[in-house]
């Protein structure tokens, strides 16, 4: 076997040869980064996206002069792209039409926060622009935090019904998931499955600190692994939600 591309400390979800290139999809802190490498491994250029977002796609052979991926994130809807290899030149190819809806009315963003033991953990918050700090927003706070499972941002039209009535959404990347590699997947499993419900309330914490939001309007979600969260830190900190939905939750784990 031959190292042809370096492992890097994000974690590699894809690549494909397309175009005599190696096409490299990468996670860092939860969004993808595109790269493009020679067959002999060396990085030629990063392939330029709209927004903080998620990537799939991005196939073809060898031969090919041209790629398609798709694109979206927490505000923009899934859109096709065609990147062209020689000229490195990306342009939308199909964009989806939704009426009354316009991504710039909208703002998303990512902050970093502090868990018990000193951990920093990615928050993706989205919302109407212009959003008061004055702690009176509902707020959903997201997350699974299991089963190296990434919550990447991505577009959904029930959030936007939501966000439209002046809502927040709040996805927290928890430890148990996918969101940093294997490290990050053995830290919230097993023994250690407390530092994922720590994740989700420091998550909280901030959201309240920062007067996004108080414990009167804010709910917790989750579901499956999400709803086993869920139900272990409603039970540890009841004072800071008002609304907890444990979607099919794995709640007995002896059995």
């Amino acid at each position: 076997w031959q190292t042809v591309i370096a492992e890097r400390p994000e974690p590699l979800k894809d690549v494909t040869l397309v175009g005599g290139k190696l096409m490299a999809s990468y996670l860092k802190d939860v969004t993808t980064q595109l790269w493009v490498f020679g067959t002999d491994g060396k990085p030629e250029n990063q392939i330029a996206l709209p927004a903080p977002g998620s990537v799939s796609g991005l196939q073809g052979r060898p031969g090919d002069a041209e790629t398609y991926f798709s694109f979206t994130s927490l505000k923009h809807p899934p859109t096709l792209y065609r990147y062209e290899v020689a000229p490195r030149r990306t342009t939308v190819f199909r964009a989806p039409e939704i009426p009354r809806y316009d991504p710039e009315d909208y703002e998303s963003r990512q902050v970093f926060l502090t868990s018990r033991d000193g951990t920093r953990v990615p928050l993706f918050l989205v919302h109407k622009k212009g959003l008061k700090t004055n702690g009176r927003n509902p707020t959903i706070l997201y997350g699974y935090g299991g089963f190296n499972v990434t919550l990447n941002p991505t577009f959904s039209a029930t959030r936007i019904a939501w966000l439209e009535q002046g809502g927040v959404w709040a996805q927290a990347g928890l430890r148990g998931g996918g969101e940093y590699g294997r490290a990050w997947h053995a830290a919230g499993m097993r023994l250690n499955k407390q530092n994922t419900f720590d994740d989700a309330i420091a998550a909280a914490e901030y959201l309240i600190a920062q007067r996004i939001t108080s414990p009167e309007r804010l709910a917790l979600q989750g579901g499956s692994n999400g709803g086993l969260l869920v139900g272990a830190v409603i039970n540890q900190r009841p004072d800071l939600f008002k609304v907890a939905l444990p979607a099919v939750g794995v709640m007995d784990m002896l059995r």
